[in-house]
């Protein structure tokens, strides 16, 4: 995600890792409470709806059937990886559209930090929103840099929201090339949520993440760029966004790295 901020947000953080050591404990404790009661619990949480796991019907219901699905779980851990998923895309589209990558490592040391150039991006492998944004690396405190993202590593994610994908693999820590548009700030964040609808077409819809003053902003399009009104957690961007000159090219990488799922969400940055 494009939104991190330069900020530690520790307290997050040691939040959540509390909730998914908790989770985890009580799990592992309570063979009562397997895997499918916990995300039963988190289903019913977020919509206030309970699920039937023997009648999905719709697009949620089917999304949370398979994270008690243990062998596509399995199958689908190494997408979830920031790291391997490179491999994946390599091979798919061509090693031209990977950002670069200085390393990863299992953890992250001062010296790390010394060898990197002045601005990078950090990032957790098996992390959501922990992306940590570097533009000048005179300015940052190395040691808490380091403590913050060794810690990172530590937390469960699959025991916060019962995506046990995540459970896998090892947490690592990557360094990648700080992206910046020619107006020197970090450019839009294009995400497509690539579908099979109930007659088998391919179907994408495309949203557009922007950064204004550290609050995140979204604005959803077709596959020909016309605006798509919906609800949302997120705030909604009111203003116009003109059609990408490459869409064509955009659309065509997406259709290829999508095309061996049902659903997936492909990624892309625009510079």
């Amino acid at each position: 995600m494009s939104y991190d901020m330069t900020k530690l947000d520790f307290k997050l953080w040691e939040d959540l890792k509390r909730l998914s050591d908790a989770n985890r404990k009580k799990m592992l404790l309570n063979p009562l409470y397997t895997r499918k009661k916990f995300v039963e619990h988190i289903y019913k949480l977020q919509t206030g709806k309970e699920i039937d796991f023997n009648n999905l019907r719709t697009f949620n219901e089917k999304l949370t059937g398979y994270k008690i699905d243990n062998k596509k779980m399995k199958k689908f851990c190494k997408y979830a990886d920031k790291h391997d998923v490179r491999e994946y895309i390599k091979e798919k589209i061509g090693e031209e559209y990977l950002i670069p990558e200085y390393f990863c490592k299992n953890k992250l040391t001062e010296k790390d930090i010394e060898e990197l150039p002045n601005s990078f991006v950090l990032k957790t492998t098996l992390g959501s929103g922990t992306n940590l944004i570097v533009k000048d690396k005179t300015k940052i405190n190395v040691k808490e840099v380091c403590d913050y993202m060794n810690y990172l590593t530590k937390i469960h994610y699959g025991y916060l929201w019962g995506e046990f994908l995540y459970e896998y693999n090892k947490s690592r820590i990557i360094a990648e090339k700080l992206l910046i548009d020619n107006k020197k700030n970090i450019p839009d964040d294009y995400k497509c949520f690539c579908f099979q609808d109930n007659e088998g077409t391919r179907r994408k819809i495309l949203y557009v993440e922007r950064v204004i003053k550290g609050e995140r902003y979204r604005i959803l399009f077709d596959e020909n760029w016309k605006r798509i009104d919906v609800e949302s957690n997120f705030d909604m961007l009111n203003e116009k966004i003109p059609k990408p000159k490459n869409l064509k090219e955009m659309l065509k990488v997406i259709d290829k790295l999508s095309e061996d799922f049902n659903f997936v969400r492909v990624d892309l940055f625009l510079l």
